[in-house]
């Protein structure tokens, strides 16, 4: 449960917070340790990083991912700088449908209010990287979170190598809640037949 989660890293801060009394300024990795959530000292930057992890825990129910520290998460410079990335991703793989015909930024500011997002990204090693199975081509995590809404919007993507396949005509989903996208026709949107992708957004963690 979210309670448990809280209490572990709760307890796993205090741990290294004793640890670390042991040791100078500079080898204490809680001074060591850029935290793009502020100090870690601070009650409210150690809830954000939990936050994140309960997010992605509930994203990924297979995996445990109790054991991030913060130095694995980055705060974006501006949602803009993130939409401009992800959409221009989008269109780099072929997935231009995606964009214009779902509206697909229109129906994510309708929930998150883009605008008055902070954006925080994941770049998971190997070890807590749920796609590591699949041998991912590229992957990106982004988190939407709106404090006045007190909300997080979750944005996964990633291209899955698919050259066992060559032969069969590839297809694009996208998940988007409970809705699947028809596949893309290759005869205006071309897709390589080495890959495919699949995105999802996920959301409504009350914060």
């Amino acid at each position: 449960t979210d309670k448990k989660l809280y209490r572990y890293l709760e307890n796993k801060y205090q741990e290294e917070l004793e640890e670390a009394k042991a040791l100078t300024p500079e080898q204490s990795s809680l001074t060591n340790i850029a935290s793009p959530f502020g100090p870690l000292t601070q009650p409210a930057s150690r809830k954000m990083l939990f936050y994140l992890i309960a997010t992605l825990n509930a994203s990924f129910p297979d995996y445990d991912f109790s054991s991030l520290n913060a130095d694995q998460f980055t705060k974006e410079p501006s949602p803009d700088y993130c939409l401009k990335s992800i959409s221009t991703t989008l269109l780099n793989v072929g997935c231009p449908a995606t964009l214009k015909t779902s509206r697909m930024w229109d129906s994510i500011d309708d929930v998150i209010n883009i605008d008055e997002c902070d954006v925080y990204s994941y770049m998971p090693d190997p070890e807590s990287d749920p796609y590591e199975a699949e041998g991912p081509v590229w992957s990106f995590n982004y988190f939407f979170l709106n404090r006045n809404l007190k909300r997080i919007v979750f944005f996964t993507c990633r291209c899955i190598s698919n050259l066992d396949e060559l032969d069969n005509t590839s297809d694009q989903e996208l998940v988007f809640g409970d809705l699947i996208d028809e596949p893309a026709r290759p005869d205006l949107y071309p897709v390589p037949s080495y890959a495919r992708k699949e995105m999802s957004i996920g959301g409504g963690l009350r914060l």
